[in-house]
């Protein structure tokens, strides 16, 4: 009973991820499994331009310490919210582009994602050791972490592309024309490397909410030091006014 059951939910996953074949990838033919890709890229997007909702937070107490720091969680904050503008931006457009452009349609996607890992090898580390600096080493760490787990996801959606890529171009050789007949499209596409590239953006996508929870829960300490500040200023005042009395 057990094994019809995760049978029929197996054909029901299938069936969902061929319902939907869509134009896309470049070439005017239906890709099984698109719609998949679309919907995880979306709420990948969605979750990426979240992340700098606190930048926005006033600190006024003045202390030098306090605004350095937001200014470098700013930073990292803005550097995540890029991720959705240069890779997930240009894969949203990617799966619905039917202009026939194999490889000028994936080049801003692959690139996007080239200069997000030479940013994550090359500044980031530096950025972190600001960051740092002006705080304990506990932030600089879970980022760390989440930074690595983001690396990670990004190198299997580069890796899944260019594997789509190469199976797209495979066809459209075949064929001869970009409107590739799905029984040419899925000799060289099974539906598995078109799932791969979804669940590469996902892995992506299971990073973001650590990368938000911990810029906004350090963004809300820093609020109430700055309260703190301010309410010990006052009370200072208060008693040196009473003193003066």
């Amino acid at each position: 009973m057990a094994k019809r059951a995760l049978l029929f939910l197996l054909l029901a996953l299938l069936g969902d991820a061929y319902a939907h074949p869509i134009p896309n990838f470049g070439i005017p033919s239906p890709v099984s499994g698109s719609d998949q890709v679309s919907k995880v890229t979306n709420q990948t997007s969605t979750l990426l331009q979240t992340v700098d909702d606190r930048l926005n937070t006033s600190l006024t107490s003045n202390y030098p310490k306090l605004a350095e720091t937001l200014t470098q969680l700013g930073t990292l904050a803005n550097f995540v919210v890029s991720i959705d503008t240069v890779v997930v931006v240009p894969l949203l457009t990617l799966t619905s582009d039917v202009s026939g452009d194999v490889r000028g349609q994936f080049a801003p996607v692959l690139a996007g994602i080239d200069s997000t890992r030479a940013y994550m090898e090359q500044r980031l580390p530096t950025e972190l050791d600001r960051l740092q600096a002006l705080i304990s080493a506990s932030v600089p760490n879970r980022l760390k972490d989440a930074f690595g787990c983001v690396r990670s996801g990004l190198d299997r959606v580069g890796g899944s592309l260019d594997v789509l890529r190469k199976a797209l171009l495979a066809a459209v050789i075949e064929f001869g024309s970009v409107d590739v007949p799905p029984a040419v499209l899925s000799k060289h596409l099974p539906l598995g490397t078109v799932l791969d590239v979804a669940r590469a953006v996902s892995d992506v996508k299971v990073c973001v909410p650590s990368l938000m929870e911990t810029i906004d829960s350090t963004i809300a300490n820093l609020k109430t030091a700055d309260d703190y500040i301010l309410s010990l200023r006052a009370m200072l005042t208060k008693i040196k006014f009473t003193v003066k009395m």
